[in-house]
């Protein structure tokens, strides 16, 4: 393995660095490459027993694969991982599951953990949706979230500095927050809000294919009781079926837009996404801050119309950006979409400490 180490360091120390970008882009690749455990001409490599060295603790490679994979790295060079119609370095992935394949892998590798008396910091930009009887807006929010990895249900604390609203159809509404106005709110303050891990996050498998199967066992058990509970004896067996996919798909994506979710987990996600029969990719997006990327789109019908749900990618790095939620309508003969809900995240790290709460702080509104 010296040898070979060794030979990186001459391809290393002969060639111009590359930008960010093309690094981290070839990185993915290199970990794709150590996934197949092979160089397109070999057979994998047994994943009973992974051999361990290069990279931090991953799979060991081969002379040939690790100098042609760190010459791409070191000089930005175009590399084709044959056998599997990878995309080449700097083009758009093919389809959106070789996409979230691609960030599952970097997923995997953004393991942030906070130490002893830490927390983890998040900073989002996001708009939230509302529907009432008079109205359908849109209102720009900041939302921090500090939450401590000792005990994530507990020890949390979330600020929300709201903006603008949109109004989509309908009167202006009359009960939202000013732009300006900041919140905040503690974890336990409210039935249900944003603080902390979701729910789901718990006792997940760890393999794309076993947590697909279970979220969907769960979701034919929780469609079932749904249907005694609404007294539904006659329900066509497409409504059911449709409904249970709206359920695997909801459950996926709440896992996977929020930001707490754990990295493992989310690069399982993605995995499970990218096996969705409806999942496409759209080459060109704007995520809430603006930033372009490139997106996953997953599309669930109901009986009255669909939701849509568009998970944004930085297009070279494949780190997640944020998402973006649609809702179609049926009405007639007429179809129509609305924007909904969307999120970008601005920023994540390890802090020391929570934002102090004024003592004037009054009760959060969404309670």
């Amino acid at each position: 393995m010296t040898n070979e180490l060794e030979v990186i360091k001459e391809h290393h120390d002969s060639l111009p660095g590359p930008g960010p970008e093309v690094a981290a882009r070839a990185w993915v690749l290199v970990a794709q490459e150590i996934e197949a455990g092979g160089d397109g001409n070999q057979p994998a490599r047994s994943r009973q027993r992974p051999a361990r060295g290069l990279l931090g603790g991953g799979w060991v490679l081969r002379a040939g694969v690790a100098v042609g994979l760190a010459a791409a790295v070191t000089a930005g060079l175009v590399l084709v991982r044959g056998g599997d119609g990878s995309a080449p370095l700097g083009t758009p992935p093919a389809s959106a599951a070789e996409l979230l394949r691609s960030a599952a892998l970097v997923a995997a590798r953004e393991d942030v953990r906070p130490g002893p008396g830490q927390y983890f910091y998040i900073d989002q930009k996001t708009v939230t949706f509302a529907s009432g009887f008079k109205s359908e807006y849109t209102q720009d929010v900041r939302r921090e979230v500090w939450t401590s990895a000792e005990d994530p249900y507990e020890a949390a604390l979330t600020r929300s500095t709201y903006g603008k609203t949109h109004v989509i159809s309908g009167r202006s509404p009359e009960h939202v927050q000013s732009p300006g106005t900041v919140e905040y709110q503690r974890a336990g303050q409210c039935r249900q809000g944003s603080l902390g891990l979701p729910p789901q996050a718990a006792d997940l498998p760890a393999d794309p294919d076993r947590l697909l199967a279970k979220i969907r066992q769960d979701a034919e058990g929780f469609v079932r009781a749904d249907q005694r509970r609404r007294g539904e004896k006659d329900l066509a067996q497409n409504e059911i079926d449709m409904r249970v996919e709206k359920v695997i798909g909801s459950r996926l994506l709440k896992l996977a837009e929020n930001p707490l979710t754990p990295s493992q987990t989310r690069a399982t996600v993605f995995g499970a996404l990218s096996k969705m029969p409806t999942a496409t990719i759209v080459p060109d997006l704007t995520d809430p801050a603006g930033r372009r990327g490139v997106g996953a789109s997953l599309k669930f019908e109901n009986p009255g119309g669909w939701e849509r749900a568009e998970l944004i990618f930085e297009p070279d790095t494949y780190r997640f950006l944020g998402y973006r939620k649609w809702l179609g309508r049926k009405d007639g003969g007429q179809a129509k979409e609305i924007a909904g809900g969307s999120m970008a995240v601005m920023g994540v790290k390890v802090v020391d400490s929570m934002a102090e709460v004024p003592k004037n702080a009054g009760e959060p509104m969404s309670c």
